[in-house]
């Protein structure tokens, strides 16, 4: 039987003295990496450039089976696995493919999007699912927020128990879901 490809929460020990981050290194090995960034200025001899560096520092996910990650984590034992909290046995933190690809292209194609934890969610939000139809963000399931008069709309697109992004578009088309 053949194993699932799933997308795992990791956890980066590598400290501030490390001149690449693990999902740098990783994806320099061929393996499939992703982390949340966001552009921040920064000075290179006297000009400013514009950088993008992890939201948080020691968060990435990669994509592989269960025994291809564990594989990797022997050489490499400077990562390691986010566990959920409050279940026993302890087990890695997935994420569907379908929502990390969603929430991956929320955060490339937008241009200010704002990472927010899950519970900062509007509750009147989330009863207000969508999918957009056309654009760069064609197919992306989730939430989202009005504000009357506003021609600009609210997505937000959330990994359940990690967090959550949000970003202000103006889409052409939406589909609401059941």
């Amino acid at each position: 039987m053949e194993e699932e490809q799933l997308w795992f929460a990791m956890r980066d020990q590598h400290r501030g003295l490390s001149s690449q981050y693990m999902y740098e290194h990783l994806a320099a090995q061929g393996f499939e990496t992703y982390t949340p960034t966001v552009k921040k200025s920064k000075l290179v001899k006297g000009h400013a450039v514009i950088v993008e560096k992890p939201y948080i520092r020691d968060l990435f996910f990669i994509h592989g089976t269960l025994s291809q990650v564990k594989a990797i984590m022997t050489p490499y034992c400077h990562f390691q696995f986010r566990y959920r909290t409050g279940v026993s046995p302890a087990t890695p933190i997935v994420v569907p493919k379908k929502e990390m690809d969603d929430f991956i292209r929320v955060n490339q194609n937008s241009d200010s999007p704002e990472f927010i934890s899950p519970d900062s969610i509007p509750a009147g939000v989330r009863n207000r699912k969508i999918r957009v139809v056309g654009g760069p963000l064609d197919g992306v399931q989730g939430m989202l927020k009005t504000v009357r008069g506003s021609k600009f709309k609210t997505l937000y697109v959330e990994l359940p128990g990690i967090m959550a992004i949000s970003a202000v578009s103006q889409f052409d088309y939406i589909q609401f879901e059941d």
